[in-house]
């Protein structure tokens, strides 16, 4: 993801209706080589693994629908069958088949294999009248997204930190509109091909502010929690690891903090068609950061810092002044900070979920009165609309809330909150937790949805409503940069507010209920399995196992770059809807079917998707007996 000044490069040339006509098609295949295609099935699967106990299915694609894959069979490495079984009709994604790019096999079948539960690893194999089809190899065990990701992921963060001569001329920035210079090392840059460094983008919007480098921060604390509660001996390194990381984002928080007010928030790399880009360009904006542009996922992150009673380059008084003053400035502030002169939802989880951590962190009562104020806000804006009921209202009317990467962030600041509330509120607050997951659970399953990838209430530039998979591309102001690209953070932020909710519902910290807790689980595992394989293309979006995403080839030459390098553990932007109000389906299999200078809106990594999907992982599945 690039900040808004990126658009010579980021500029979509064709725009998404003219992307099929620009298409360089490969050469054509023979008649005989097309049929041979359309009788293999595609078993589509979580490439990377499944919990011994949980849901497990692949699903399994076919060009045509009169070839049904009957049976299904999961066989182990040693090739033994250790489980057969008949596949459940779940029939085409309309919006899908009526505009895809590119084409595939678009009616579907899901093959349940959840009572499998003895480790391993596998295979799932389909048969049907003339075809046959086998998966990407996967293990079953306890923890396996924890044991074979979760080392990728925070090494991801590690690579992805400022480094050599750009983190050196980031020491001595000037401040724009200033005679003085500011120390801004540290942090992590953005993405696969953006070495600036950022708080938030979109900035100009009022509902769309990206979280970045804050959150990344506050997770690395927040997952540390999480397994840490799970007392598993196995995490040992994994703790330490995420302390280290942690630290090294509080460290770059505190830099940006200016005494008595709040924080800098993006340092810019100016682009070039390569890598050898004057460091002494970078620049660094002047403008302080509000609540929902990262100031209070911030003040959250450093709170949480000055706790542990170790640190990093700071001391834990540095981290707690930093946030206290901050916090204080933005209470003053923020209204006049933000684009439109108006608070919102996201001003509400932001401030929410840094007067929750300033409460913990001190114990000050001015912080807990603080937190109750925002918490009873956002209790408020559930809102309904025709037969949608229980969305989050983003606005002081009904405007649904959908975001491009933090949608779960509501649910996940209340529950955070869940633990400081006073007594009288719990009830409500998990009763809106509840209404408000119960809606993101009825959408998904508005329309057949054989991945069960989470859907959302959306409202046009226009003003037009409408229920869909992605997220429009007109969300810029018109004249502005047109920003779009993958949702792999929004779903994997859906996918944390699930599990930590679940967690909730099975742990007995409310009434318990079982049937709520396993449907949440469902849900979440379900976007976790489309990011690792288990989606339409057959990809594992993650770097490092599975089948990997096509090579990011922007500024590509005559015979094809592949200068822009990923990380493993990074996971790309994804899939996309095709047309300008987010129907249809895209996904990017390379620059020769695309033309230059568009793969990065599907394959470029960046931050938050590795960021909410370390917090999915490490809240862990429901706690059930």
């Amino acid at each position: 993801m690039k900040s808004d000044e990126r658009v010579a490069r980021r500029s979509f040339l064709v725009g998404s209706a003219g992307i099929a006509g620009a298409v360089a098609l490969p050469a054509v295949a023979s008649a005989q080589e097309e049929d041979a295609a359309h009788d293999v099935y595609e078993v589509l699967v979580n490439q990377v693994g499944y919990e011994a106990v949980g849901p497990k299915r692949a699903i399994i694609a076919a060009w045509d629908p009169r070839k049904v894959p009957l049976f299904f069979a999961v066989i182990d490495r040693a090739g033994r069958t250790v489980h057969r079984g008949r596949t459940t009709p779940a029939g085409v994604v309309d919006d899908w088949q009526r505009d895809r790019f590119p084409a595939g096999p678009d009616h579907h079948w899901i093959a349940d294999f959840t009572a499998v539960n003895v480790p391993g690893e596998y295979t799932v194999e389909a048969t049907g009248p003339g075809c046959k089809g086998t998966s990407w190899p996967f293990r079953i065990e306890q923890n396996a997204l924890e044991r074979y990701t979760l080392s990728q992921v925070i090494h991801y963060f590690r690579d992805s930190r400022s480094d050599g001569q750009y983190d050196k001329a980031d020491r001595r920035l000037a401040i724009p509109g200033t005679s003085r210079f500011w120390d801004a090392h540290g942090g992590w840059y953005d993405a696969a091909a953006d070495w600036g460094k950022h708080f938030t983008q979109l900035s100009k919007l009022s509902y769309f502010n990206t979280l970045s480098i804050p959150l990344t921060a506050w997770v690395l604390f927040a997952a540390h929690e999480n397994l840490l509660r799970r007392k598993d001996a196995n995490f040992a390194s994994a703790l330490s690891w995420l302390l280290d990381e942690g630290f090294y984002g509080a460290d770059f928080l505190t830099r940006m903090h200016e005494s008595g007010k709040s924080f800098y928030g993006s340092i810019h790399q100016p682009e070039a068609d390569d890598l050898s880009i004057d460091p002494t360009k970078r620049t660094m904006d002047a403008e302080q950061m509000n609540f929902r542009e990262g100031g209070g996922v911030a003040i959250a992150a450093l709170a949480r810092a000055s706790t542990y009673g170790i640190s990093g380059e700071y001391q834990p008084a540095e981290y707690l002044a930093a946030a206290v003053d901050a916090f204080a400035f933005l209470q003053a502030n923020n209204v006049a900070l933000t684009n439109d002169g108006k608070e919102n939802i996201q001003d509400d989880y932001n401030a929410l979920l840094a007067a929750t951590e300033l409460a913990k962190a001190t114990g000050d009562t001015q912080y807990l009165r603080a937190a109750d104020a925002r918490a009873a806000s956002l209790l408020d804006r559930l809102a309904s609309w025709r037969n949608y009921r229980d969305y989050w209202r983003a606005d002081s009317a009904d405007r649904p809330f959908f975001h491009p990467s933090d949608a779960g962030l509501p649910v996940v600041s209340l529950l955070a909150y869940f633990d400081i509330a006073p007594a009288e509120m719990r009830g409500s607050i998990a009763a809106v937790v509840r209404r408000s997951l119960e809606f993101e659970l009825a959408i998904t399953r508005e329309v057949p949805n054989p991945f069960g990838y989470a859907r959302q209430l959306i409202q046009g530039r226009a003003g037009n409503r409408y229920s869909g998979f992605f997220m429009p591309h007109d969300v810029s102001r018109p004249g502005d940069f047109n920003w779009w690209q993958g949702e792999n953070a929004r779903i994997a932020s859906l996918a944390a507010a699930a599990r930590h909710a679940a967690r909730v519902f099975s742990d007995g910290t409310v009434d318990t209920d079982a049937a709520f807790a396993l449907r949440l689980g469902d849900y979440a595992q379900n976007q976790i399995d489309w990011i690792l394989g288990r989606n339409p293309f057959n990809t594992c979006m993650m770097e490092g196992p599975g089948r990997a995403a096509a090579l990011y080839l922007e500024y590509a030459d005559a015979a094809g770059s592949w200068r822009w390098l990923r990380s493993a553990g990074g996971i790309v932007n994804g899939v996309t809807g095709k047309s300008d109000d987010g129907r249809g389906l895209h996904w990017d299999p390379g620059q020769a079917s695309t033309g230059p200078n568009t793969d990065w809106r599907w394959l470029e990594q960046w931050l938050p998707h590795s960021t909410w999907y370390l917090y999915a992982i490490a809240v862990g599945g429901p706690r059930l007996p």
